[in-house]
């Protein structure tokens, strides 16, 4: 028997599952967000397409790149691996709460 059914067999609450629930979820928003925003501008989410002040002069921001839209993409794939987690446990959550 796998440690997850046993995990998931476990619990007891709803609280139990949602829980992690709450916390897939808000995982797989802040990768889809940063996924979507890089993606869209072409640049690297943290440092967006802002002109920057260095000492005496203005830098331009980079030219969008097509690795930063794939890395977008990837990204927010990745982020919706975990809405899945989020709706199995938020369904086992309401489940118990009918019970």
């Amino acid at each position: 028997m796998s440690y997850v059914v046993v995990t998931l067999a476990g619990a007891e609450t709803p609280g139990e599952h949602l829980q992690p629930a709450v916390f897939t979820a808000a995982v797989a928003v802040l990768f889809i967000g940063l996924g979507w925003r890089q993606l869209r501008n072409g640049r690297h989410a943290v440092a967006p397409g802002e002109t920057v002040r260095a000492v005496d002069r203005l830098v331009p921001p980079s030219a969008p790149r097509r690795m930063h839209r794939t890395t977008g993409g990837l990204l927010a794939g990745f982020g919706c691996l975990f809405l899945l987690p989020a709706l199995f446990n938020l369904v086992v959550a309401i489940r118990e709460l009918i019970r």
